[in-house]
């Protein structure tokens, strides 16, 4: 299988009208869970980060003093995620939060990564840029719109993907600009927000 299968997947086949997130609609209380609750790709993010969390919190590798970080650092988010709206884009504040935690869960919990045939995510992978002297790694979540959360050095961007006559394109920005993914197969073009057009290659970690 080629590292970034993930990444030219098919998009989940469910109803968009039944697509619910994890939590109660009736109950929301913020402008971030409204949203979720009214935007199919944001609830199918919020399903596959709280199945990614009740793997790494039942997890047999996550000792006790993990699970205390994993509560509290989940509690951090959940505030992060609601003070969205506070952001110029809402919809771009949330879908950065929602990459940015199942990134975090998939990259610090080896348990969340042991059962990816039932989930839409994959990752953290390499991407290995010509010219780079830097780390890059993706994840990559299949939505419907596809989801690609890049992290290097101290950036980091979600970008969703857009049509594309081949292979996969993903586009979003973040405070430095805008940036561009596209895949195909294991190779890919990555141009980081404020930069230029790299050639890449999709790997695995380790």
């Amino acid at each position: 299988m080629q590292e970034s299968e993930a990444a030219e997947s098919a998009a989940p086949a469910d109803d968009e009208a039944t697509v619910a997130p994890s939590f109660d609609c009736a109950q929301s209380d913020s402008k971030a869970t409204d949203l979720v609750c009214d935007t199919p790709m944001l609830a199918r993010m919020d399903n596959e980060l709280q199945r990614l969390y009740a793997l790494a919190e039942s997890g047999t590798y996550t000792s006790e003093d993990r699970l205390q970080e994993l509560t509290a650092m989940q509690r951090g988010w959940i505030k992060g995620r609601d003070d969205c709206w506070k952001a110029d884009d809402l919809m771009q504040c949330v879908t950065a939060s929602y990459a940015m935690r199942i990134h975090e869960l998939r990259q610090g919990f080896f348990d969340s990564r042991q059962q990816d045939e039932k989930g839409i995510s994959n990752g953290p992978l390499a991407l290995a840029c010509v010219g780079a002297d830097y780390g890059v790694s993706v994840t990559f979540i299949q939505a419907d719109p596809g989801v690609a959360f890049l992290q290097w050095l101290d950036q980091s961007v979600a970008l969703v993907q857009v049509p594309s006559g081949s292979g996969v394109k993903y586009e979003g920005s973040n405070y430095a600009g805008a940036a561009q993914l596209f895949a195909k197969g294991d190779d890919a073009m990555f141009t980081p927000p404020g930069g230029t057009e790299m050639t890449c290659r999709v790997e695995e970690i380790g």
